[in-house]
């Protein structure tokens, strides 16, 4: 985690009005900082993406579009959302339904399509989506990314952090391991260690269950649900879980907590329906977690690709390199358990790899380990096996000798002394970002 000092900051547009300059700065120093962001250099997200959705059965013919805020634009305050909407003669606009990173924000029923949303004074990347009804019981989607503000701002990596099951060649865990056993290396230079503990960390757990139409066979996400209920036992004094499904969109069905009641009601509420937005599952609950402390851990469960319900198109606005670059960001460890007989020949959306390649390749670069159950039944076991992997981690940190500020990635390898030894943990870390200097961990 890094502690950022705000220097000056811009967005693309529009202009800050001196209201908000006065919520983030304050009334005294309102003009002050007006003038000086007048000066500053814009800086703003160059990424992102407008996605329109035709199902089927959906007429052709009738379109939506956002006239206000635009793509790309950075949204901040109180802000107007304005639809267009096209609709064939014959066919009538029941409504449209309005969300805000999956939050219902609104539903209209009548023109003029305009909505009010308040969108914070930080600048935070937003996800607008609009869905219209139509009379023939057709819809038809359209969704917008807003970009993040910009902020230049002074930041430096304290302490790395790494958390760690070892296991042996015979797959047993190895726990009697003290501080000497281990050596960290970072892009090829040795690290000392300057934290080591085998005491418990507070557990932050996300459960992520993949709730596409294709789960509904062989009772796969009932078995997954039975699964996950009995995996609510890994959490203890002073942990906290949420649960989060993802169909043609990712829903929070439970923010985190430490009520039991609460999380089973939300594991036990998925329906199987529509496509798999895979990709945007684990970039909205990756960021979600990031804003909490402890061992951030996201368990993901899925039985195919990433694809939108109509087969034509991916199912996420994010893409496989996005959603693991921000789980990497934010410090998220992600187990992966992929369920189903063909994962291994199943090729992703584009033909490019295999679902079980991509599961795998998520687990390992954040320090998580990728589990498969080719039947249901066998789910239970693999749910185990992570919640197990919980319980036997090693926690370890360092202060990187790199005091280099250029957001560039750095490998990280943890080894011990045996090397018949196997040891699980993140690949590594970004540094902090150019022109950076300020304290805080990672």
């Amino acid at each position: 985690m890094w502690t950022r000092v705000i220097e000056n900051a811009s967005p693309s547009r529009p202009c800050v009005p001196s209201r908000l300059l006065q919520a983030l700065f304050g009334d005294s120093s309102a003009r002050r900082r007006e003038s000086r962001l007048r000066r500053a250099r814009i800086a703003a997200s160059t990424t992102a993406l407008v996605l329109g959705l035709l199902p089927v059965g959906a007429t052709e013919g009738a379109k939506i579009e956002f006239v206000t805020p635009k793509h790309l634009q950075t949204v901040l305050g109180e802000s107007r959302i304005e639809l267009a909407v096209t609709v064939p003669r014959d066919l009538t606009a029941v409504r449209i339904e309005l969300r805000v990173d999956d939050a219902p924000l609104a539903t209209l029923t009548a023109p003029p399509w305009v909505a009010t949303w308040d969108a914070g004074t930080i600048g935070e990347a937003h996800t607008l989506e609009a869905v219209l009804h139509l009379s023939d019981g057709s819809q038809v989607r359209r969704a917008i990314r807003t970009s993040m503000l910009r902020v230049n701002y002074v930041e430096e990596v304290a302490l790395v952090s790494l958390y760690a099951v070892v296991r042996s060649a015979a797959g047993d865990y190895v726990t009697d391991l003290v501080e000497k056993d281990f050596s960290i290396v970072e892009n090829g230079r040795p690290q000392k260690i300057e934290r080591f503990t085998t005491e418990r960390k507070p557990l932050r757990v996300a459960i992520v269950l993949d709730n596409s139409l294709t789960m509904e066979e062989e009772e796969k996400l009932e078995h997954a649900q039975e699964a996950a209920l009995k995996f609510l036992d890994v959490l203890g004094e002073g942990d906290e879980g949420m649960v989060v499904t993802f169909s043609d969109g990712v829903v929070v069905k439970q923010e985190p907590t430490a009520n039991r009641q609460k999380l089973e009601a939300a594991i036990l509420s998925a329906k199987p329906e529509g496509g798999t937005a895979l990709y945007d599952a684990v970039w909205k609950t990756s960021r979600r977690l990031e804003r909490l402390d402890g061992r951030r851990v996201l368990v993901l469960l899925s039985d195919g690709r990433d694809e939108a319900s109509n087969g034509l198109e991916p199912g996420s606005l994010h893409t496989l390199n996005e959603a693991l670059d921000r789980a990497l960001r934010d410090e998220v460890i992600i187990f992966t358990i992929g369920v189903g007989n063909n994962l291994d020949s199943e090729p992703d959306f584009y033909g490019r790899t295999t679902l079980k390649a991509i599961l795998q390749d998520m687990a390992g670069k954040t320090g998580g380990r990728a589990y498969f159950a080719r039947g249901s039944a066998r789910l239970k076991k693999a749910f185990e096996e992570v919640a197990e992997d919980l319980r036997h981690m090693y926690s370890l940190a360092y202060v990187s000798d790199d005091t280099r500020h250029d957001g560039a990635w750095r490998e990280v390898r943890l080894m011990t002394g045996d090397p018949k030894l196997i040891v699980y943990t993140r690949k590594g870390y970004f540094g902090p970002a150019a022109d950076a200097s300020s304290t805080g961990t990672h």
